[in-house]
């Protein structure tokens, strides 16, 4: 159940009655950039692998190398199809005797069944441990102050994980930037969101809507399973290349991954794009170049203190380079400039 105090109106997202706003767009965006900002972020699902062979398996399973993680680490990977093609991108962090799996909202079944499915001699059991927990996410330069950590330097496809109290309540800290922001996950048993929430915004965080939420990922490059990554989608083209090591062996797909790669056979990348402040833009706008479909627009969202509108989308290889300018199909004078690759997990590893 998501934390409403304060907020006026609902909107339903990720199967869950979440606040738009808890106070004013600009003020909220602000904090989440300027400050901390708190974020109920609870749909995430969250599932709990057991067993010797939990990291062997993820490391066979996936883009990413995970079999050396030590306790306290983690690192975001991407579970593929034979055909390359995305079942979800997880966040997986060693917490010594077991390890924790962040996916996407509503994807913990899908992932549990995936792994599931490979699954045949290994020591390994995973439970969803999503309806049992509550996780709040606290973004901004201050959030390391806001709960007395001190931000690592991570690369962007990396994470920690530890066990802290706040205020008497014990929660796992999860550091994961949110593209250049930083950005913990705060694991807690159900019956202590509510008490973190309040110990937390007492403590100066700004509760953030999913207005605000859905602006700060936008403007930071950040894609989300549906619009931008899902089956109909490959780790290349998705901007994911940082969380692909190219040579750590074989896992599910990655013959077709690195043929990709080396023979530069991607077709489209997902951009980062910015809009005329006048124009009005909607997920799913076709965008063009001299009269020509070239993309797609993936997300919309304003970016306050510029006044103009920011977005996601793919956008076919060859139009693809930063500075280009599009239009928006349909809209007299209506452009579409790409500010740059989407690569939230940052640039392909050296």
């Amino acid at each position: 159940m998501a934390l409403k105090p304060g907020a006026a109106i609902c909107i339903e997202r990720h199967g869950q009655q979440l606040p738009t706003l808890y106070s004013d767009f600009g003020s909220e965006y602000a904090a989440a950039t300027t400050s901390v900002g708190i974020h109920d972020a609870s749909y995430m699902g969250r599932l709990k692998a057991i067993g010797e062979d939990s990291l062997d398996l993820l490391n066979r399973m996936s883009t990413n190398k995970v079999i050396d993680l030590d306790v306290g680490e983690g690192a975001v990977t991407v579970l593929t199809t034979d055909r390359g093609r995305i079942v979800d991108v997880l966040g997986v962090t060693n917490q010594g005797d077991f390890v924790i799996l962040l996916t996407s909202p509503g994807q913990q079944q899908p992932v549990i069944e995936w792994l599931d499915k490979y699954t045949i001699m290994e020591d390994l059991v995973i439970n969803d441990i999503s309806s049992e927990t509550s996780m709040l996410a606290v973004i901004g330069p201050n959030a390391g102050k806001l709960i007395d950590l001190t931000p690592n330097q991570l690369t962007q496809d990396s994470l920690t994980v530890q066990s802290i109290d706040l205020g008497g309540i014990d929660a796992v800290a999860v550091e994961q930037p949110l593209g250049s922001l930083s950005r913990y996950w705060l694991i807690v048993e159900l019956n202590n969101a509510a008490g973190l929430w309040q110990y937390l915004t007492e403590k100066g965080a700004r509760p953030l809507g999913v207005k605000t939420m859905d602006a700060v990922r936008v403007n930071y490059g950040v894609p989300e399973y549906g619009p931008e990554f899902g089956e109909p989608y490959n780790p290349l083209e998705a901007g994911l290349i940082g969380s692909v090591d190219f040579t750590k062996g074989c896992y599910i797909g990655q013959e077709v991954i690195a043929r990709l790669d080396s023979y530069k056979k991607v077709k489209r990348y997902l951009v980062s794009l910015s809009f005329d402040a006048t124009a009005t833009v909607s997920s799913g706008d076709e965008l063009t170049q001299d009269g020509q479909a070239v993309g797609t627009v993936t997300s919309v969202a304003p970016e306050p203190s510029g006044g103009i509108l920011k977005g996601l989308g793919y956008v076919k290889a060859a139009n693809a380079a930063p500075d280009t300018r599009l239009e928006v199909s349909g809209q007299e004078n209506a452009s579409a400039d790409i500010i740059a690759l989407a690569q939230p997990f940052g640039p392909a590893k050296s």
